[in-house]
């Protein structure tokens, strides 16, 4: 099974593209955090990720708290910020200084009818040519991904020149340019390839033997046995002891490696992940009853109990926030 799939199935994906930038050189682009515009771009999302594509031309990359090196962009390249940090994009590895965008300008541009918006910045060199957007996910009960995910990320060449997904994109674009609703929905999908693809690069390039994370925990043999085994079967009954019978493992040897990969015993990961799934179904129209029954509650009442306590919700509210 693959884990990396299923919980990107479940973690409720959005995306948005908002703006087509044309730079020229010089020229510098700075973001502000998503805790001050997320709220904007993608309402209702718990955690917001900012992306940019650069479609043409070249440049430079960095998080603005400066933990990370600057980052070459090339055409194809996709840039992400996945803990929602502000940044900084420029023409010039030596010039990092240019005005913030008022936050108002995001505010209104989220609020148009169609929002998408052609921006031209810089002077009258060499030309670029960028895509920005904005990848949203929930965070609770059991969101694995947020805490394994470095500041910024780049998926190299993945809008080649002769490649699907450019051409998918410079559809999508036109789509969005004629405001046509149909846009939003390719948009959401595409976002979720970007996503998907940047999260198995890094899994890739990442073989850092002392790296405790969820990703490392899946690249584990014995971890990564069990993460497979509870993602293929979230409501069975698992207890300790089966899983680690199941992994060849000790239940003393199990809970150790997988606290120490995952951050959180296996079984408080069971309980939290099958809420996450319980969020997924309620989205997909499931009755509350039905799903109390289906995640293995004896009566909705307890489910009802056990929702609020993980997502701070009832599962009504919560449904009733997703389909706003």
């Amino acid at each position: 099974m693959d884990v990396l799939s299923d919980v990107l199935d479940t973690i409720h994906i959005k995306g948005a593209l908002y703006f087509e930038v044309e730079a020229g050189q010089p020229w510098v682009l700075v973001n502000p955090p998503m805790n001050v515009i997320g709220g904007y771009m993608l309402p209702d999302l718990e955690h917001v990720i900012p992306f940019h594509i650069m479609l043409d031309g070249g440049g430079w990359a960095k998080s603005s708290n400066e933990v990370s090196a600057p980052l070459r962009l090339e055409s194809g390249d996709v840039v992400m910020f996945p803990m929602g940090s502000s940044h900084v994009l420029t023409s010039n590895l030596n010039d990092w200084n240019g005005t913030p965008v008022e936050v108002s300008f995001y505010q209104q541009t989220a609020a148009k009818q169609h929002p998408f918006t052609a921006v031209k910045i810089g002077e009258e060199g060499e030309r670029a040519k960028l895509v920005c957007g904005y990848i949203g996910f929930n965070a609770k009960p059991l969101n694995p991904l947020l805490k394994t995910l470095p500041e910024i990320l780049v998926v190299k060449e993945h809008m080649s020149n002769d490649g699907l997904m450019k051409q998918l994109l410079i559809s999508t674009l036109d789509e969005m340019s004629n405001s046509s609703d149909g846009a939003k929905n390719i948009v959401t999908k595409l976002s979720e390839l970007i996503f998907t693809q940047a999260l198995r690069q890094h899994m890739e390039n990442s073989h850092d033997k002392q790296d405790y994370s969820w990703l490392a925990a899946m690249r584990d043999e014995l971890v990564g046995k069990a993460l497979i085994l509870i993602h293929q079967a979230p409501f069975k009954k698992w207890t300790l002891e089966l899983l680690a019978k199941e992994c060849g493992m000790s239940r003393s040897s199990l809970a150790e490696r997988f606290n120490q990969l995952v951050g959180q015993p296996p079984i408080q990961y069971i309980n939290r992940w099958r809420m996450q799934s319980a969020t997924k179904l309620l989205a997909e129209g499931m009755s509350i009853v039905q799903v109390a029954e289906h995640i293995g509650y004896s009566s909705d009442a307890a489910f009802q109990k056990a929702f609020k306590r993980y997502i701070g919700v009832a599962p009504g509210e919560w449904r009733a926030k997703q389909q706003h």
